[in-house]
Order: structure tokens, then C-alpha cells, then sequence
């Protein structure tokens, strides 16, 4: 594979990513809305076996800059929208500096950044109480 290939990929792969992530937020945006939703598996569950619960109402929320609401939901809602905000940044910016001389350190720094931003923003989820 040549490194014009990879470049490729890589772009292909960024700009998916942008799209996923643009339709969560949009879904969370428009959630209030619309007249059907998914349900949850988690309903009624307490925090302690289901950390996820809340989380789409969490990101309607701070969309609209309800920060109180949205920790209310899940209190670990802001580091996880923040994770995702990052990388929808990062992917805009990786796309547009990307060049074939530094491809090699731009993906070598990004998979390092994402992966620590990743630790950092979902732990709360990983680990248990």
C-alpha cells in the first residue's frame, strides 16, 4: 500500500466519522421534537448497572447548553459529549493539514490523542463504583 493510498483511507475513514458523529448530534438535537424515540434497556435500572442511561437526553440537554439538566440525566454526560466534540474537531482539523509527508506523525499523534481523550472521558463508564 502506498502512503497516497493510506492517505486515502484515512480521509475516508475521518470524513465517516465526522458523518456519525454529526448524525448523533443531531438525532440528540432534534430529540425533543420528535414523536418517537429509542427506548432504553437501561430504564429503571440504577446508575450502578447501567452508566449509559440518560445519555441521549443528556446530549439534547447540553446542545441547548442545559448543563444542569444534562448532568441530571448522566452525571457523566459532559466528558462523553466533550470526547465526542473533540473528535468531531479533530477529524475537520486532521482533514484539512493532512499532507503525505507527515502522514505518518499526524496518525501517530491522533490515534494517541483519541485514545487518551478516549481513557479520560468514558473511565467513569470502564471502571465500577
Amino acid at each position: 500500500m502506498s502512503v497516497y493510498q493510506g492517505i486515502d483511507s484515512y480521509k475516508k475513514i475521518n470524513v465517516i466519522m465526522v458523518f456519525i458523529i454529526m448524525f448523533v448530534f443531531f438525532y440528540c438535537f432534534f430529540l425533543p421534537y420528535l414523536n418517537f424515540g429509542l427506548q432504553s434497556s437501561c430504564e429503571g435500572l440504577p446508575l450502578v448497572y447501567c452508566k449509559s442511561r440518560g445519555l441521549t437526553r443528556a446530549f439534547s440537554q447540553i446542545l441547548r447548553f442545559h448543563f444542569q439538566e444534562a448532568i441530571a440525566y448522566n452525571p457523566f454526560s459532559v466528558k462523553i459529549f466533550g470526547f465526542f466534540l473533540f473528535q468531531l474537531l479533530v477529524r475537520f482539523f486532521i482533514n484539512w493539514i493532512i499532507s503525505s509527508s507527515l502522514f505518518r506523525r499526524i496518525l501517530i499523534f491522533d490515534v494517541s490523542i483519541s485514545a487518551i481523550s478516549f481513557l479520560f472521558c468514558f473511565y467513569n463508564l470502564i471502571l465500577p463504583y
